[in-house]
């Protein structure tokens, strides 16, 4: 065997041998999560460990006047992990017994003005010491994939976004003298991500009352089929957000897009949801006004409802929300005729909440859908805008598998609206 050979292997074993301590640690965070789940706690080895080092921890506490490490000392960084095990690993309680029983501690032992730590820094600590069995991170753990940021700056990192949450990382790169890369790797390390805002439909005082009346009818008659149904404004262009618009190539196109046109052209759609059927799109000519909502009910609406399968009708309610033109004296007149006391309006027997986009499949999917597919390409004039909104009702009508969800994501957003007392939800939908 030659020298190159011999020279290759030798890096190759010594390589190996370097990422032997990252596969044990794999394989140990493997057999931890299994152990978390099938064993109990005496043959848990990540509880062991644990044990023997907060055992350790407490037998032998740092002496009162250590050197601080840090904005914070040896002593503070104790009384942080004594009272997260004795809350049971609690932020919250932890946090209320370090500033009960520890900040009194600390004051007696002349320390001065000692604050009480943010729950991230309560994490990392324990998290340091489970690591590396110490409360701050060695010289040897700090390249590869964590910042190279000394420990006092990691807290004070930590305790910045504790009091402004909404601050960005190269807020606290400027602030700390330090790269935003260095801080965006902190906050990974961590555990801490950046949640976004969800935009939800603005509620006057006393909106949550009426909806939760709603919710709670809603819930207490689920096999109701419900006939959804809603009007909504299509322009030229569309809210159009370029951060989602792309055109992916190897050198730039300088691709642009027309807005702000001279010539403007609209048209209002109508529609319905019922169980998987879509009613419409029906074009309204002209502003919506009560007397051509009273004729699109008696004539437009009744010829979709036609084509209904006869199940459909069995425990049926019209709903309609708010809308001026919904509200007329003989609209709502020609809808007790027709349905008596099953539809659900303002005004009517079933009191539609106001501000309310949420309850209804028509705001919260239908529009939202047929929007997307329809401002993808600009229309050039209202016929073709017309064409693609056809087009697009075609494509959602063919999707029945999400058509079949609405009534059950219907539901479910009465059971939330419920527990929020008629409050917003929607941003607790994907946790539930």
């Amino acid at each position: 065997m030659n020298e190159t050979s011999r020279g290759s292997k030798g890096r190759g074993r010594r390589g190996c041998a370097a990422h032997a301590p990252r596969m044990h640690r794999r394989r140990y965070l493997l057999g931890f999560l299994f152990s978390r789940q099938h064993q109990s706690p005496a043959h848990n080895p990540f509880e062991r460990t644990r044990f023997r080092l907060c055992f350790r921890v407490a037998r032998h506490p740092p002496q009162p006047h250590t050197s601080r490490v840090g904005m914070y000392s040896n002593r503070e960084y104790y009384e942080m992990v004594r009272c997260y095990i004795l809350s049971g690993e609690s932020l919250n309680a932890a946090r209320r017994l370090y500033e009960t029983e520890s900040i009194p501690a600390l004051q007696n032992q002349g320390l001065i003005n000692p604050a009480v730590p943010s729950r991230e820094t309560f994490l990392a600590v324990n998290q340091r010491l489970l690591d590396y069995g110490q409360f701050t991170t060695p010289a040897h753990a700090r390249g590869g994939g964590r910042s190279r940021l000394a420990v006092e700056i990691e807290d004070e990192i930590l305790d910045f976004f504790e009091r402004d949450p909404r601050a960005s990382t190269r807020d606290a790169a400027r602030r700390f003298n330090v790269s935003h890369y260095a801080v965006w790797k902190l906050l990974n390390v961590t555990g801490l991500h950046p949640y976004h805002f969800q935009k939800v439909q603005a509620l006057h005082d006393g909106d949550n009352v009426p909806r939760r009346t709603f919710c709670e009818w809603l819930i207490a008659h689920p096999n109701a089929n419900i006939l959804w149904t809603d009007e909504a404004l299509f322009t030229r262009v569309g809210l159009y957000n370029h951060h989602n618009e792309h055109w992916w190539s190897f050198r730039n196109p300088h691709m642009i897009r027309e807005t702000h046109h001279q010539v403007r052209f609209s048209v209002n759609v109508w529609a319905g949801v019922i169980g998987t059927k879509i009613l419409g799109p029906y074009f309204i000519e002209g502003p919506l006004t009560g007397g051509n909502f009273l004729d699109m009910l008696r004539h437009v609406i009744a010829d979709f409802m036609e084509d209904l399968p006869v199940a459909y009708f069995r425990d049926f309610y019209f709903q309609l929300d708010g809308a001026p033109p919904h509200y007329a004296a003989a609209v709502r007149d020609h809808l007790t005729i027709e349905y008596g006391d099953r539809w659900i309006g303002r005004g009517g027997p079933i009191v539609w909440p106001a501000r309310s986009p949420d309850l209804t499949p028509c705001d919260f999917y239908l529009w939202g859908e047929i929007k997307r597919r329809v401002y993808f390409e600009e229309a050039q004039s209202l016929e073709d805008l017309k064409v693609q909104i056809s087009a697009a009702f075609d494509h959602v009508k063919n999707d029945t598998v999400v058509l079949a969800k609405l009534k059950d994501n219907v539901q479910k957003r009465a059971r939330l609206c419920v527990e929020r007392n008629g409050m917003h939800f929607e941003q607790l939908l994907k946790y539930t």
